[in-house]
């Protein structure tokens, strides 16, 4: 019998979903009951039913890379794609997959998932969304044109009728579920692709709760409600403004004088001095982003592995926490923070004395190399901080401030810069993650070290959706690719935090981090 994911609907049966998924020993994560938007969850008790109607505006640290979803590139583009566009997959608050545009999936077989779509949907202008969209979507994703690789290991997409589809696999992939709840799942209208063709990003055509209305690129982006949203009673706001504010100390203010009414990406700092202010509500979650070094083994000193082992043990992350943070964040060990369920119990030792005997091993007990960080106060603080402790065990860093495209561009694509101080945004599934982290194709594996022991371990993983089986692997890929590899260096995952006035209702921070502002209401 194929394995069936659909909503559960009854009592008796969902209380057994919770139990297996609490135990972590369900073979399958399934759909799950829910409202089917990214994550979305009941409205809190203390903050009532939903109201229809009204304005919110939102300060948003950075404008969308681009409004085509197969051309952008940056993390914080996701906030601002998926109210315009209705993803096949949706997760909750935990990313816990649930219906999206296909309101259930189905296993046949290991290398095929079966998509049961929503019937009556329709995208922005009145395109009918059906199997046929999900194959031209999908196709179109996987073309050369495309930036997503997420997919790639859909080998055919098959119509079966118009409400069902079939994904044919190249072999067993337990990511694909929840990248189509990324931007692979994002689903354009056809018929606004084949007639718009390069400016399609310029008038995006979607299937979701809001439209485009009006776009200043870095400056302002109207978005309206969607009066044929196939989801009952929602949007729930008229209208969602989104203006664009690079400075964190902008946003505030712009929140504090009632220019937004929510302001998003609030440092630990600020943090301490919004809690004081009895009008700011204020909502906060750790999250699978963290903060990290890349580095490029290719390149010395990183070339050498014991001077990687020696920067992955001669960093203080308590400290930096501590001191940079308030307290504020969870040290990375690993590529997951604690409450997730992929998570292990692996730990980086803070180790001083063996990172210099690991230099020593090496024959290199003086060190340097040049860290890229982002020009903000706040990075600058960190990267000092990386710098202080790393002189203490011999090794010199020479800090470069950039500003954030020219930083990410100098190590990614330029490849120049042997270190980078930045953060990962985090996938949905965990196997995206370690994809993208350890495999040694990955664009963000800029030495492209890996061995095979890991790659074994990557395909391992995604030959099963057995959750206990998968963070075993996991666990083990990370002792391999960090205690022995060190192929990059971890430092605290980051607790996001968004701060709003009391009007604004329905925002839940979500376990990934990037905020979901479909969901929001706003009270009289």
């Amino acid at each position: 019998m194929p394995r069936i994911y659909r909503p559960f609907i009854t009592g008796v049966i969902l209380l057994f979903a919770i139990c297996i998924l609490l135990v972590g020993c369900s073979e399958s994560s399934g759909s799950g009951s829910g409202s089917g938007e990214q994550g979305s969850a009941q409205a809190s008790a203390d903050e009532g039913q939903p109201q229809k109607g009204g304005e919110v505006a939102v300060a948003y640290n950075t404008d969308v890379s681009n409004y085509d979803p197969i051309l952008g590139g940056s993390g914080g583009d996701h906030a601002l794609l998926w109210p315009v566009f209705d993803t096949l997959i949706s997760f909750n608050a935990d990313l816990e997959p649930e219906p999206g545009l296909a309101e259930s999936w189905e296993f046949p077989d290991d290398n095929t998932i079966q998509l049961n779509l929503r019937e009556d949907v329709t995208f922005h202008d009145g395109t009918v969304f059906d199997a046929e969209a999900v194959r031209f979507n999908i196709e179109r994703i996987n073309s050369d044109e495309s930036k997503i690789t997420d997919l790639e290991n859909i080998e055919e997409v098959e119509v079966v009728d118009s409400q069902t589809i079939n994904l044919h696999l190249k072999q067993p992939d337990s990511s694909i579920l929840l990248a189509l709840a990324d931007r692979g799942g994002m689903m354009v209208s056809p018929t606004a692709v084949k007639e718009k063709g390069e400016s399609f990003s310029e008038q995006p055509i979607g299937a979701g709760a809001y439209k485009m209305a009006s776009r200043e690129p870095n400056g302002e982006i109207v978005l309206e409600a969607f009066e044929d949203y196939w989801k009952d009673n929602q949007p729930y706001l008229d209208k969602i403004t989104i203006k664009v504010m690079g400075e964190e100390n902008t946003r505030i203010n712009a929140l504090k004088s009632g220019e937004v009414d929510l302001a998003y990406d609030i440092s630990p700092g600020n943090v301490q001095n919004l809690k004081n202010d009895a009008n700011i509500v204020l909502k906060e979650r750790t999250s699978v982003a963290f903060r990290k070094i890349y580095i490029n083994t290719s390149l010395a000193p990183f070339d050498i592995k014991e001077v990687r082992q020696a920067v992955l043990h001669g960093i203080d992350r308590e400290s930096i926490i501590q001191a940079i943070n308030f307290g504020s964040g969870e040290i990375a060990n690993q590529p997951f923070p604690e409450e997730y369920w992929a998570a292990g119990d692996m730990k980086i030792d803070y180790d001083p004395d063996k990172a210099r005997n690991l230099l020593k091993e090496a024959g290199a007990e003086t060190v340097s190399f040049s860290l890229i960080h982002h020009s903000n106060a706040y990075e600058t603080r960190i990267a000092e901080a990386i710098q202080a402790q790393l002189k203490e065990i011999g090794i010199q860093v020479d800090l470069q401030a950039m500003e954030l495209t020219a930083a990410t561009a100098g190590y990614f694509s330029e490849k120049k810069a042997p270190a980078l101080l930045s953060q990962w945004t985090g996938r949905p599934d965990p196997q995206m993650t370690m994809a993208n982290l350890f495999s040694g194709e990955s664009f963000f594996n800029t030495g492209s070290h890996s061995t095979p022991e890991i790659e074994e371990f990557l395909l391992e993983a995604a030959s099963t959706n057995d959750q206990t089986e998968r963070a075993e692997i996991y666990s083990q890929m990370s002792e391999q690719g960090l205690l022995e590899e060190a192929v990059h260096i971890p430092l605290f995952f980051i607790t996001g935090v968004s701060a709003m006035t009391e009007s604004v209702k329905g925002y839940e921070p979500t376990l990934l981090g990037k905020p979901v502002f479909t969901d929001i209401w706003k009270s009289e």
